[in-house]
């Protein structure tokens, strides 16, 4: 990670080169909250709150070319959404509920 700083982010946004924040995989540790506290420190080091909420939606999805389906909210894409009782890059924010397909597939009180 050298030449990286905690502005990385906002500084590449910045100058046009689109930043996707990835958590990686292992199995024994879910990585939902390790992404959204990356973008969320993305903000807090200057990336806007919606460029952070690119970051691990629609940039993603375009660079893998698939943004075409996924990656923003607009009508013909896969309706695949989690809604958050607050901010989504705040640590104490719950998951309220969770669609697949346009169906919802889970529900928290």
């Amino acid at each position: 990670m050298a030449n990286m700083t905690r502005e990385s982010a906002a500084i590449l946004t910045a100058a046009g080169i689109p930043v996707s924040i990835e958590g990686g995989y292992e199995a024994y540790v879910p990585k939902t909250r390790i992404v959204l506290f990356e973008a969320g420190q993305a903000v807090v080091h200057g990336l806007s709150f919606d460029e952070a909420l690119k970051t691990i939606t629609l940039n993603p999805a375009k660079l893998l070319g698939i943004d075409a389906r996924v990656g923003s909210i607009e009508k013909g894409k896969d309706a695949d959404l989690v809604l958050f009782d607050g901010d989504p890059f705040e640590y104490l924010t719950k998951v309220k509920m969770v669609f697949i397909d346009g169906e919802m597939v889970a529900e928290n009180d």
